[in-house]
């Protein structure tokens, strides 16, 4: 309980309350009072406040007169104030330093004469109580509005001149960070001279909580010292964040009166507010830069977007079209204004849904690479594109999924021409191979048979010549048919197929053939293996020829084997391994290598030379490889073909 005035004391009418009731009564009083004797000045009580004030005991005061404390104030001067204030006056402290105060005197009547003297601060002598509340609900209104100052500045400045209204301080200084452990002053109310423009850290150690520092109290901090040296009658700090005492520091001071009793309270208030208004300026500047930076990178994406080559389609949580970049509407035929809104199902159009993907990709947060597909335009016309599905802030409330998609019909027809030109340049160097190895044997058979028919008669020994000249003729006709057959540009119709079905149907064709040889079949497919992408024709051909080459390497074998084997790339899951092998003898290593040239045989029959050429030129018009293992007691052709698309496509992490 706090009173306001000594009017509200009727105990002191009363002449039987002793020393202890009548000091704890004055205690209960806002602002320092002494209670002295009018007939003979001396001082009979005081309170809490005006102890400090003066700095003396209560022993101390209650032998001293008023002449003592306060020279220029008269027993007959007191005893004419009534209840009037009267001028400030010089208040002689213990330390004999004089401080003013405007003295208000209320006669507390008998016989004794006794009077309240309330030394009260000569700026605002009354100390009204209502006037109080007034300046401290304007002071919250001030502190209220300051948050709506244009800048930083501005604001700090209003905390400030609220701070004096609540404090009724002569001065408030706000210390700000300036890098290193260094504070410094940032603003000020009041004159800051007697105060350092930068606090060290050092100096800092004693203020990391609030604190009121007095005159004649022990000095623990550079603020202390100087204050002491000014002449302040107290200095009061706090941080403006009691968790972060680094990040600034508020200071009150005041040259003669005593602070108020929640002088700290009124500060770590003040403090709060100049933390917040500090840390909402930083936060807004931040957020400039980050609108700043979001709106030059939202420049740049839609830079990549215009001028990107690649189709991009955005969709929302939803699988609608939202956005699409021009050469997506180039590629498709759409406008975005036509098709906003529209399922992306409805305007990707595939002989193969895409929806499960989208679906897919929107649920995992995984990007999904779909490979090579076919796209319908708005037209109906068709085009090979390169897809991709990558979901946008997956795991948010509102997720979107962007598919990217590559037009590939300039690059396919690029890759035909260029496997025509290779083709070209591949039968240039075979025909010119095959002029110099057939051109001067045709010439000299067909020479020396002239020769023979006209100058031999029909029975003669030379006949036998003849036919041998003309079994040459035969094999050299029919390499010319299979030279012919292999300058024709293949024809390819890949589709997907089970390659372990495939061979299975190849081993039955070929089995009783290799049943009179005696030779037996193997055939080993892996569960999990995947659908290839092939041409069945072109394919046909390639397993009849390593058939074919296994077979006749076991003409003399007793117990042969043709074996083939099916399985999942292990390396690259987009391949499926073919391994087609045999137990005979094997190729010497020496010619290992020239097993794919043209016209190159080892066959004693008279064989072309041409079936691995072919072979290999298929495999590789697949987009697969071949590849040739062996040794002693066995010949391994391996074989990579790429695996069929999926409608679930191929994950990427």
């Amino acid at each position: 309980m706090t009173l306001s005035g000594i009017g509200e004391l009727p105990l002191f009418k009363r002449r039987s309350s002793g020393a202890e009731e009548l000091e704890a009564l004055l205690d209960l009083l806002p602002h320092p009072t002494l209670v002295a004797d009018g007939r003979t000045g001396r001082v009979l009580g005081a309170n809490a406040q005006a102890i400090q004030l003066t700095a003396f005991t209560r022993r101390e005061l209650a032998e001293l007169d008023l002449p003592s404390l306060i020279p220029d104030l008269t027993l007959a001067e007191l005893a004419a104030a009534g209840e009037s204030p009267l001028k400030p006056k010089k208040l002689i402290t213990r330390s004999s330093r004089a401080t003013s105060v405007a003295v208000k005197v209320d006669d507390l009547g008998g016989p004794e004469r006794w009077f309240a003297l309330s030394l009260l601060s000569p700026n605002q002598p009354q100390q009204d109580p209502q006037i109080l509340e007034q300046q401290r609900w304007e002071a919250m209104h001030m502190l209220a509005l300051a948050a709506q100052q244009k800048d930083l500045a501005a604001c700090l400045r209003q905390i400030l001149q609220a701070g004096i209204l609540l404090t009724a301080a002569d001065q408030l200084l706000l210390y700000l960070p300036r890098g290193q452990g260094v504070l410094g002053l940032h603003a000020a109310t009041g004159s800051a001279a007697d105060f350092p423009a930068t606090l060290a850290e050092e100096d800092l150690g004693h203020l990391r909580t609030p604190k009121l520092w007095q005159s004649g109290k022990p000095i623990e901090s550079a603020l202390h010292k100087v204050a002491h040296a000014a002449k302040l009658n107290y200095v009061a700090t706090t941080p403006l964040d009691l968790t972060v005492p680094d990040h600034g520091l508020l200071v009150a001071a005041k040259r003669e009166d005593q602070p108020p009793k929640s002088i700290l309270t009124m500060l770590e208030v003040l403090g709060a507010s100049a933390a917040t208004a500090s840390l909402k300026a930083a936060v807004l500047s931040s957020l400039e830069g980050e609108l700043a930076r979001l709106g030059e990178a939202h420049e740049v994406s839609q830079a990549l977007q215009e001028y990107a080559q690649d189709g991009i389609l955005f969709t929302d949580e939803d699988l609608k079209v939202s956005e699409m970049n021009p050469a997506a509407e180039s590629m498709l035929g759409y406008a975005l204004a036509e098709v906003r809104g529209r399922p992306a199902n409805d305007v990707l159009i595939s002989s193969q849904t895409l929806l499960p993907v989208l679906e897919a990709a929107l649920e995992n947060g995984k990007a999904i690479e779909l490979g090579e597909r076919k796209l319908h335009r708005r037209d109906g016309a068709e085009f090979l594109a390169f897809l991709r599905v990558v979901p946008i802030s997956a795991g948010s409330a509102r997720p979107k999924v962007a598919v990217l998609f590559a037009d590939l019909s300039e690059h396919e027809a690029f890759h035909l021409q260029s496997q025509q030109l290779q083709n070209r340049a591949w039968l240039g160097e075979i025909t010119a191979y095959f002029a110099h190895e057939v051109r001067n044997p045709i010439n000299n058979i067909s020479t020396g048979l002239q020769l023979m028919q006209v100058s031999l008669p029909e029975q003669d020994p030379m006949q036998e010549q003849i036919k041998r000249l003309q079994e040459d003729c035969d094999r050299l006709d029919h390499r010319m048919k299979s030279v012919l057959n292999l300058s024709r540009p293949l024809e390819h119709h890949p589709e997907p197929m089970d390659m372990g079905e495939f061979c299975r149907l190849q081993l039955e064709r070929w089995r009783p053939r290799m049943a009179r040889k005696n030779i037996k079949d193997h055939l080993q497919v892996a569960p999990d293996t995947p659908l290839i992408l092939g041409d069945r024709r072109s394919l046909d051909q390639v397993m009849t020829n390593l058939i074919t080459n296994a077979i006749q390497a076991l003409d003399d074998q007793v117990d042969g084997i043709v074996g083939i084997k099916i399985f999942p790339d292990p390396e690259n899951a987009g391949f499926v391994d073919i391994q087609v092998s045999d137990n005979g003898p094997g190729i010497a290593e020496d010619i290992r290598e020239r097993v794919f040239e043209p016209f190159f045989t080892t066959k004693s029959n008279g064989g072309t030379g041409l079936g691995l050429p072919i072979t290999r030129r298929i495999i590789l018009m697949h987009g697969g490889d071949i590849q040739l293992d062996s040794f002693p007691g066995g010949t391994l052709f391996k074989i990579k073909l790429p695996v069929a698309p999926s409608a679930e496509g191929t994950v990427i992490e």
